[in-house]
């Protein structure tokens, strides 16, 4: 993922083809250093905090540092301000005017959504959310205690708080590239209930999960882990993969992808020669990350030799997908997974820790490994998993690239071009 860099937040508020400004015709915006948290905020700022967003956040500026974000009132609540036609709109160029414009016709109809845009960028959509989440809260004598809240909506998932007692639940939508995310955690609870994510209930057929809240679910673990988390996180991936090894056939069923080594220099031969960021990289480095396409292979055979089995992988294991409150640990976020070498969750997990805790992490994991599967160097096996997890990450995000909305593109851009900047690194004699 990019690093966070401040952009200004457009917000539009729409309204039967007219937008609210302020007195003078302005549109509100305001500055922040992440793009895609705080909805609620966006939805404040625009004039009315239950709208929702009827579009994906666009760049309208050629550097990409002003975002514009449209909403749509779900009710006719009064709201303060002005509404003006859209030629009235004076305070944006003729390029954002143009993309509100488009989007404006999307809302009304008058044009068809594009390809691949996620079913939650149009008001309705959150009307039969909100159906589902109170029918699956009734059936267990729960309701609501307040109005959902979205709390990060982007071409990838939907998150959406919602108030009840005693604690919050949350829903998650996911896009058509992660669709199996629901099932495939229903069959995480029933391996491993204790370390799996609270599930209230899935639906399939939608891409939706309902879970209960969880005790120790901090994005701010990603940067800074809390001491115990790396062992337990490692110990329990682990045992997590060790039980799939029984379940691969339902795990493979509820449409997680399969991606061993095979797959995996398959998808990597792809990149190289087609991927969608071969035009960010210079000449040099093209020809650099080429260059290491047969030590890439090389490492990739060896790992296959060593023994480890297939598995289910989390794909995306750091911290800040690790809920730990001191007492419980669960691995959520069950998007990314796939079919495939063990060991690149361990080493995905190792990138984001401390080295003193990627050690305890090691540790944890190779024990649980090694009662099963004694004769495995697992020195030489994370050696040669190092190498060709970046090569797996590659092939992951360049599938998203092409699963995404054309518009959304840019969430994840240069993503592949700097894996692909980086890999050859990991076969220089230092060991990059």
């Amino acid at each position: 993922m990019p690093d966070p860099t401040p952009v200004r937040q457009l917000c539009v508020l729409l309204r039967d083809g007219r937008v609210l400004t302020d007195d003078e015709g302005r549109l509100p915006s305001y500055v922040d250093e992440h793009p895609w948290i705080d909805v609620d905020r966006r939805a404040l700022t625009c004039g009315d905090p239950s709208a929702v967003l009827v579009a994906p956040q666009l760049p309208v500026s050629p550097d990409g540092h002003l975002l514009m974000n449209v909403f749509a009132s779900r009710t006719d609540t009064a709201v303060d301000g002005t509404w003006r036609a859209l030629d009235e709109i004076t305070d944006i160029d003729a390029a954002a005017s143009a993309t509100l414009r488009v989007i404006a016709e999307e809302v009304a109809g008058s044009l068809p959504s594009p390809a691949r845009r996620p079913d939650w960028f149009r008001a309705s959509w959150y009307d039969e959310a909100d159906a589902w989440i109170d029918a699956q809260l009734a059936a267990r004598g729960r309701s609501r205690t307040g109005p959902t809240v979205p709390v990060k909506v982007w071409s990838i998932s939907a998150v959406l708080r919602v108030p009840s007692e005693p604690t919050p639940v949350w829903m998650k939508a996911s896009c058509r590239h992660f669709h199996a995310e629901p099932a495939l955690t229903q069959l995480v609870v029933e391996m491993l209930p204790a370390y799996a994510p609270p599930l209230i209930a899935v639906d399939e057929a939608r891409g939706w999960l309902l879970l209960e809240d969880m005790a120790g679910a901090d994005e701010e673990h990603e940067d800074a882990p809390p001491a115990g988390l790396a062992a337990a996180a490692g110990r329990i991936a682990a045992t997590v993969q060790r039980r799939s090894l029984d379940h691969l056939d339902e795990i493979e069923a509820a449409g997680v992808p399969v991606r061993g080594l095979t797959e995996t220099m398959h998808g990597f031969d792809e990149v190289l020669s087609t991927g969608i960021e071969l035009v960010q990289l210079s000449p040099d480095e093209l020809a650099a990350a080429r260059a290491v396409r047969e030590d890439v292979h090389a490492a990739a055979d060896e790992l296959a030799a060593l023994g480890l089995p297939d598995t289910l992988v989390h794909g995306d294991l750091h911290p800040g997908n690790v809920a730990h409150d001191g007492d419980s640990l669960v691995l959520y976020d069950w998007s990314d997974a796939a079919v495939s070498h063990p060991l690149f969750d361990l080493v995905h997990l190792s990138q984001r820790l401390p080295d003193a805790e990627a050690e305890l992490a090691k540790a944890a994991y190779v024990d649980v490994w090694r009662a099963a599967y004694p004769a495995v160097d697992y020195d030489r096996a994370l050696e040669l998993a190092a190498h060709v997890e970046g090569a797996f990450q590659v092939v992951s995000y360049e599938q998203i690239y092409r699963d995404q909305e054309d518009a959304s593109y840019w969430e994840m851009s240069g993503v592949v071009a700097r894996f692909l900047r980086r890999l050859p690194a990991r076969f220089s004699p230092s060991g990059g």
